[in-house]
């Protein structure tokens, strides 16, 4: 059975949907007198055009977002909302985004966990995320640092951003291609900004990068920083992913 309209007892094919609206768009242009009312109805017809019947592509590409030490806090919101807006840019270009919202500060305090095993528990979900999903293109530890904000701030053509700063464990079993992946995308955040990220540090630790190769642990600003001066530097970490992503 045909799902059709029936204009003029001719039946119209849904794929004129779009023609359709568009025709009411000219009829509320002609036949509404005040300038505010039509715009404002032209505005919600062509809002719905974009939702319903445009799908944004997806680029076949996924990552995988999370916070091991999910209490950190900038000076007014916390690392759990910046990991949310990178989540949100990401989305926007395209890319599958998962994003860990297991609440790892209640499960320490229910299962009596120290905080320095944070990273156990944290590995228990990336884990079993891999598990689930399959080789992610990239996943990301996203922390924040606790230094001055003298030290954590960069103000570039009168703009204000949190510093950048890529944390690799030499303990890794992966250790050679997570230093490399965290080099490139430190100098490639530089080239858009320089000193945006303050690069590469390593330390004897692992942080779960074990668990699997396409991984970085990156500190996003300090605990001092502005949630605006947080979004300013993730809009330029988003871009600059993109780009290593799709070399």
């Amino acid at each position: 059975m045909n799902n059709c309209i029936v204009i003029g007892g001719s039946c119209v094919n849904n794929n004129m949907k779009i023609i359709l609206k568009i025709l009411l768009v000219i009829v509320i242009l002609f036949n509404l007198p005040l300038q505010k009312v039509y715009s404002e109805q032209v505005e919600n017809v062509v809002s719905s055009m974009t939702t319903t019947d445009v799908k944004k592509q997806s680029n076949g590409k996924s990552i995988h977002i999370y916070n091991t030490h999910q209490g950190e806090k900038y000076a007014t919101k916390s690392v759990k909302e910046g990991s949310k807006y990178l989540m949100q840019l990401l989305k926007q270009r395209g890319y599958d985004v998962d994003y860990e919202t297991t609440d790892f500060e209640l499960y320490k305090v229910k299962n009596n966990i120290n905080y320095r095993y944070s990273y156990n528990v944290s590995k228990k979900y990336l884990s079993a995320a891999v598990k689930k999903h399959g080789t992610y293109d990239l996943v990301i530890d996203f922390h924040r640092d606790s230094i001055k904000k003298s030290l954590s701030t960069l103000t570039y053509k009168n703009k204000k951003y949190a510093k950048l700063m890529f944390v690799v464990g030499k303990g890794s079993t992966n250790y050679p291609q997570v230093k490399k992946m965290s080099s490139q995308l430190s100098s490639q955040i530089n080239k858009k900004i320089p000193q945006l990220c303050r690069g590469v540090y390593l330390k004897r630790s692992h942080y779960n990068q074990g668990t699997t190769k396409n991984m970085v642990l990156i500190e996003v600003g300090a605990n001092e920083n502005t949630y605006q001066e947080i979004e300013n530097s993730l809009n330029i970490l988003a871009l600059v992913i993109d780009e290593y992503l799709s070399q």
